[in-house]
């Protein structure tokens, strides 16, 4: 099974090195037009992260979804060890709460997407 995968995945990989060009010959979209008309240091990846750190919907959106994701991942990190020391012998009930906590937060995704989408709210004014 290994040498299959690994087959296909060579297979893959040489396709990609010489079948594949390194850009397209018309432009996909009209960013990458504008793009291919810069300087290279304009659009290096050093100048792209000093702008991202300047834009402030970004650093809002990096620091409530840092935020989110840290609580998430100490809650259910910590959960088993936190339902133990109150309700010793209850493993299957703190699985059972991990997972209401995934699923709670799939189904909150997926309405706020919805609603988001429906209400148009995310967008700059």
């Amino acid at each position: 099974m290994f040498y299959i995968s690994a087959a296909v995945a060579s297979l893959i990989f040489l396709l990609v090195v010489f079948v594949f060009q390194e850009k397209p010959e018309t432009p996909p979209s009209l960013a990458q037009v504008a793009l291919r008309d810069m300087a290279t240091t304009q659009y290096s990846y050093l100048a792209s992260i000093a702008r991202l750190f300047r834009n402030k919907p970004f650093i809002l959106l990096l620091i409530s979804y840092g935020l989110n994701v840290g609580c998430f991942y100490a809650v259910s990190t910590l959960l088993n060890r936190m339902i133990l020391e109150h309700y010793p012998g209850e493993e299957v009930n703190a699985g059972r709460i991990g997972l209401t906590l995934v699923i709670a937060g799939v189904v909150g995704s997926l309405l706020c997407g919805i609603w988001l989408d429906k209400t148009k709210t995310y967008k700059p004014n």
